[in-house]
């Protein structure tokens, strides 16, 4: 019997039955993700709980000094001055931070100077939006101890790295949506990272610029998947608001906002000549229109920053410019530089807590460059085979977060310049300023350990790769921290 054409068509044609199988499918999915999310939230609250008992008070960096600057807000009710102080308050903190044995054995600070004791690097060059938000819990503890004070400071750190958390996990449900296991991993690495664990329970406005980050990246990848819809586009905005308002650092998130916002309106491939075009036609007017040629005292022509990017350089980024461009350009001397700043921040990164004085160990650092190192190669083999494997929304949110990290290296170079007189020991930033790209790092470690693994392992690859990030942290909080804070030093 023939078939008639009205067969073959319904055949092919979805049918009710078959709609409503999809349906059920996606809503089992939707389900069992927020059933994960139930127990994710808990498990962040409860992971960096661990970490906020176990490091005494002002045992991160820089905490006594972020703590004054919220508690002066919140006891003064105006912004302090960057030479405001309160002698009483001073002599609490270093009182607490010797009964903590914060000082090296046998060094004690003067309680009877009249002078108030110092406590480390003034933070009042930083904006006031974090302290100001830390100093509403502390309104409403004012009368306690100034270490317990400091306690409920840091709960507003746990509360922040929480969410911090669930957004990344939001991150990857958005990426890949029809890969669950990988929506379960990579927030979980997020969360069993030790050095992340630790600066995220600490009062210091890392922790809410580290939030805003990946606030950001949810509302760019929202934007790159979805198109511009407001939501999304509020999302983004306000995340860098917050993160611009808090620290300078954020100043890098500015690119993959822009980025996000050209291929939220522009859903087509864009020719290589465009973006090339783009890029040097920006580059060309950002020189124009941020540099002049002034004439000096001796005749000499030289290029000078123009007053309103002057203006930002003395008042936000304090980076020095005129002299910062003069320095970048002595390679023989950065050369050096470069090579224990390379050091430096990636141990910091992994593998140091507290002040940077605390570590798991060097095999912990040569594990951690040897992970980094195979799954850089992962994810070359996986960019070279998988050409055309992925739709061209998840290619882009794979270079955004690609783009995220390379920018966030290139900045931490940045803060090594200018360089100091020849003879002065220049200054080494530590990992902690590149927190802000941590998720996208691990995303990219993650698709790079499953671009090395043959076929029939990739499926058991994001537990294997867990499982590396649950033995370090087991080794981090109840080895290294423990022993050097409770271990009789």
């Amino acid at each position: 019997m023939a078939v008639e054409p009205t067969s073959v068509a319904l055949s092919v044609a979805p049918t009710s039955s078959s709609l409503g199988r999809a349906q059920a499918d996606h809503q089992h999915l939707a389900l069992g993700a927020y059933a994960f999310l139930a127990w994710l939230i808990p498990l962040a609250l409860l992971h960096g709980l661990l970490y906020l008992v176990i490091a005494p008070p002002w045992q991160h960096y820089d905490e006594p000094t972020h703590f004054e600057y919220a508690w002066l807000i919140a006891n003064l009710d105006h912004f302090p001055a960057s030479d405001e102080v309160d002698l009483q308050m001073r002599r609490e903190v270093a009182a607490s931070m010797d009964r903590f044995r914060f000082f090296p054995v046998g060094l004690h600070p003067d309680m009877t100077a009249p002078d108030p004791p110092a406590l480390g690097q003034n933070q009042r060059v930083h904006p006031p939006l974090y302290y100001a938000l830390v100093s509403l819990p502390l309104r409403l503890v004012a009368g306690l101890p100034v270490d317990q004070q400091l306690y409920t400071a840091r709960a507003l750190s746990l509360l922040l790295c929480a969410l911090t958390i669930t957004a990344a996990w939001r991150v990857a449900t958005v990426v890949v949506p029809d890969e669950p296991l990988i929506q379960m991993v990579v927030p979980l690495m997020l969360l069993l990272t030790p050095s992340f664990a630790d600066m995220m329970t600490a009062v210091n406005n890392d922790v809410l610029v580290n939030f805003a980050a990946v606030a950001l990246l949810l509302g760019c990848v929202l934007l790159v998947c979805g198109g511009l819809r407001p939501t999304s586009l509020t999302l983004a905005t306000l995340a860098l608001g917050v993160g611009l308002g808090t620290k300078r650092t954020a100043v890098i998130l500015l690119v993959p906002y822009m980025i996000a916002l050209v291929w939220a309106w522009h859903r087509t491939p864009i020719r290589a000549w465009v973006i090339i075009g783009i890029l040097v036609g920006g580059s060309v007017a950002l020189a124009l229109t941020s540099v002049e040629i002034a004439r000096t005292t001796d005749g000499t022509q030289v290029f000078t920053l123009r007053p309103w990017l002057a203006a930002i350089d003395s008042s936000y980024l304090r980076l020095d410019l005129d002299n910062w461009v003069r320095s970048v350009s002595d390679t023989e001397r950065a050369n050096g530089v470069y090579k224990l700043l390379l050091t430096v921040s990636f141990t910091s990164f992994w593998v140091r807590f507290g002040w940077g004085n605390i570590t798991i160990g060097p095999w912990a650092e040569w594990a951690m460059a040897g992970i980094c190192v195979v799954c850089g190669v992962g994810l070359l083999i996986r960019g070279w085979r998988g050409r055309g494997q992925l739709s061209i929304l998840q290619e882009r949110c794979n270079w955004l977060f690609l783009i995220v990290v390379l920018l966030g290296c290139l900045s931490l170079v940045a803060r090594v310049h200018p360089l100091p007189p020849s003879g002065a020991a220049p200054y080494i930033p530590t990992g902690r300023y590149l927190f802000t790209i941590m998720l996208p790092v691990i995303w990219l470690i993650t698709l790079g350990w499953q671009g090395l693994l043959p076929d029939r392992w990739k499926p058991y690859g994001p537990i294997m790769l867990l499982g590396a990030w649950v033995t370090i942290d087991l080794i981090a909080w109840g080895g290294s921290l423990v022993a050097y804070f409770y271990g009789g030093r």
